[in-house]
């Protein structure tokens, strides 16, 4: 079984075709700012993960979750506040967004 064509690059969220218990995975990185991140099902937060910046220092910050699923279910990654918007990437240095399925429904 394959989620390949779930996820849209575009917009950044993933839309379930096959129910199941899901492992959602996230790691960023901030630079410059605190940065405050949201995982998000159906547009609802799930869990939040927040990393205070240290000056001079690239930080990482990571959260995951294992969610129920259904068809037509949404998922995403959300800065949720401008203020805590520190995201930072570079040629080398990237933000992940990961799902493994566990179990099918």
């Amino acid at each position: 079984m394959t989620f390949t064509d779930d996820y849209n690059p575009q917009t950044g969220i993933f839309t379930c075709t096959i129910p199941g218990d899901l492992l959602l995975c996230y790691h960023v990185h901030c630079k410059g700012g605190n940065v405050w991140v949201a995982l998000m099902k159906n547009n609802e937060p799930v869990m939040y993960t927040y990393d205070e910046f240290k000056k001079g220092l690239l930080d990482q910050a990571s959260g995951s979750a294992v969610l129920p699923l259904r068809h037509r279910d949404t998922v995403h990654i959300q800065l949720p506040s401008d203020q805590a918007a520190g995201l930072y990437a570079g040629q080398y240095v990237h933000s992940t967004f990961s799902g493994y399925l566990l179990y099918l429904m």
